[in-house]
C-alpha cells in the first residue's frame, strides 16, 4: 500500500465535479470510496483495499446502529475522462464544501476540504505543533 501526502487546491465546479490529482488516481484505481462523517469536517476518499479493511471494522462491531451510520454515509465513485469526480450533494452540504476546496493526503487516506476550514484547521495545529513528534532528527 502506498501513502497519500501532499496538498493541492482546486475548485468544485457547478456540477459538483471535482479534480482528482493524476497522482493519487494511480494508486486509487478507477473506482473508489468517498465517506462522510458528520462529525468531521471533511469528505474521506479512500482505495478500495483500505475501505474493505473499514468495511469489515464495521461489520465486526455487530453494532446495527453503527453499521447504519457507517454505510449510509458512503458513495462509490468513479472518475470521467478529465480525471473528475461527482461529489454528493449531501455530502458537500454537510462538509461545508462550497467552491473552493483542499485536497491532502492523508496516509491510508485522501481528504477532502472546504479551502477556508482546511486553512483555519492548519492554522489551529500549527499553535500546537510543538507537542507533535519530531520526525527529523
Amino acid at each position: 500500500m502506498e501513502f497519500y501526502y501532499k496538498t493541492y487546491d482546486y475548485t468544485i465546479d457547478a456540477k459538483k465535479r471535482l479534480f482528482i490529482p493524476a497522482k493519487y488516481r494511480q494508486e486509487l484505481g478507477d473506482s473508489f470510496y468517498l465517506y462522510f462523517d458528520p462529525r468531521e469536517n471533511f469528505i474521506a476518499v479512500y482505495g478500495e483495499e483500505e475501505w474493505e479493511i473499514k468495511c469489515r471494522e464495521a461489520m465486526e462491531t455487530r453494532n446495527a446502529a453503527y453499521q447504519r451510520f457507517f454505510f449510509s454515509n458512503v458513495d462509490k465513485v468513479e472518475t470521467d475522462k478529465q480525471g473528475r469526480i461527482t461529489l454528493d450533494s449531501r455530502m458537500c452540504e454537510g462538509a461545508h464544501l462550497k467552491k473552493e476546496v483542499t485536497v491532502i493526503g492523508v496516509g491510508n487516506r485522501i481528504e477532502i476540504w472546504d479551502a477556508a476550514t482546511y486553512a483555519k484547521e492548519m492554522e489551529k495545529l500549527n499553535t500546537i505543533s510543538d507537542t507533535f513528534p519530531t520526525v527529523i532528527n
